[in-house]
Parts: structure tokens; C-alpha cells; sequence
């Protein structure tokens, strides 16, 4: 029972790790790439915009300040999100083998400690079947003797 809480315990702190950590990652970099396609777009728009044009060219080039901005902002967000996972993810395994480590021990001392309690049971009761096979081979040598005997008072030679 133990050891499948072991197990348990263990594949629920993975679950909660891939499904939360690791979900918020995704989405950072779903949106990193979407300020990433926005700024490329702005990038395209700017470079074609038509410099004779003051007003458009203007617009353009503040689109694509914006869209710079976000993506600073939004990358290193996405760094960051990448830090935090890396580091979670060291001390979350090493956390979850540790725990199951200290759960086999228990289960190894708690057993250990069974079989010692129960050590002087198993000792009598080896004696007690000693001497119950010495018992079984006298019974059963002396129903031979009578047998023997039995058999020599019926056949008179």
C-alpha cells in the first residue's frame, strides 16, 4: 500500500508539473509568437510604406515601435517562463525521486521491523515442527515394530 502512494504521489507532483508549468509555458510562447508574426508584419509594412507619404510613413513607423516593445517585453517574459522551467524542473524530479526514496525506506524499515517482532514466533515454531517430524518418525517407527510384530504372531513359521 505503500509503496503504491509511492508511485502515486510520485506520477501526481509529474502530473501537476507537465500540466501547470509546463501549459503556462506553452501559452507564453503561443503569444511570443504572435507578437513575433505582429512585429514582422509592422517590420514589412514599414519598410514598404511609401516615404513620400508622410502621414502613412509615420503610421507605420509607430506600429512598428509598438510592436517592438511588445516583443522586448513579451521575450523576456518567454525567458523567463524558459528560466523558471528549467530551474522547477530540476528540484521537482530530484523532490519527487527523493520522496519515493524515503517512502521505499519506510516501507523497507517498516517491514524490517514486522519480521524482527516476529523473529522468537518463527524460532518456536521451527522447534515446534522439529519436534513434530521427531515425533511423526517415532510414531511411525513404532507402528512398523507392531506391525512386525502383529505379523510374526500370525504366521507361525
Amino acid at each position: 500500500i505503500l509503496f503504491d502512494q509511492a508511485q502515486r504521489s510520485i506520477k501526481q507532483q509529474l502530473h501537476s508539473f507537465v500540466k501547470e508549468d509546463v501549459r503556462k509555458f506553452k501559452e507564453t510562447k503561443k503569444q511570443f509568437d504572435r507578437v513575433r508574426e505582429d512585429m514582422e508584419l509592422a517590420q514589412v509594412k514599414n519598410a514598404q510604406a511609401p516615404r513620400n507619404k508622410v502621414h502613412e510613413a509615420e503610421e507605420a513607423t509607430q506600429s512598428l515601435v509598438l510592436s517592438r516593445k511588445a516583443f522586448r517585453h513579451l521575450a523576456l517574459d518567454y525567458v523567463l517562463q524558459i528560466n523558471v522551467l528549467q530551474a522547477k524542473k530540476k528540484f521537482e524530479i530530484l523532490d519527487a525521486m527523493l520522496s519515493f526514496m524515503h517512502a521505499q525506506y519506510t516501507l523497507f524499515q517498516q517491514g524490517y521491523n514486522v519480521l524482527d517482532e516476529i523473529d522468537p514466533y518463527m524460532k518456536k515454531l521451527a522447534a515446534q515442527l522439529d519436534q513434530l517430524v521427531i515425533d511423526s518418525a517415532m510414531e511411525k517407527r513404532d507402528l512398523e515394530h507392531k506391525h512386525a510384530l502383529i505379523q510374526q504372531r500370525v504366521s507361525p513359521a
